[in-house]
């Protein structure tokens, strides 16, 4: 299996544009915590840009979704502005999203595969959102 993580590593460091770190900077992951260990840990600075991402992913859903089609309309406002504020806060949430994988992969965070596939899912959606959203920007 570590064969296969390495792999993993190096894909992905080529796919973000990392140089690989130096060997043996990942800290194995011990799922037993004794009550003495189980003090909060401040959470790492790709987690906080995760949930970052996740929360303007939220915002934009929101925005997109319920905001602007349906609340603004009732109350006799509608604008031109809700396009372009989308396809900005779609970038911003892809930045972060992208910016977090980074850290988690060059820090080896030993839960890096463990948000790839949560982080892969957000990702897709939010590219084809904004696909969509330039596709209506243009026509």
């Amino acid at each position: 299996m570590p064969a296969f993580t390495d792999t993993l590593d190096r894909v992905f460091d080529r796919l973000l544009f990392l140089s690989p770190p130096p060997p043996s900077t990942e800290v194995p992951l011990n799922d037993e915590v004794s009550d003495e260990e189980a003090e909060v840990v401040p959470a790492t600075p790709g987690e906080r840009a995760f949930s970052f991402s996740l929360f303007i992913s939220a915002t934009r859903c929101t925005l997109q979704y319920v905001l602007l089609p349906v609340v603004l309309p009732l109350i006799g406002l509608t604008t031109d502005i809700s396009l372009p504020l989308v396809i900005v806060l779609d970038l911003l949430a892809i930045t972060m999203l992208v910016r977090s994988l980074r850290y988690f992969w060059q820090t080896r965070h030993p839960r890096r595969f463990d948000m790839l596939p949560l982080s892969s899912v957000i990702l897709f959606i939010i590219l084809f959102s904004l696909g969509f959203d330039v596709w209506q920007l243009l026509t």
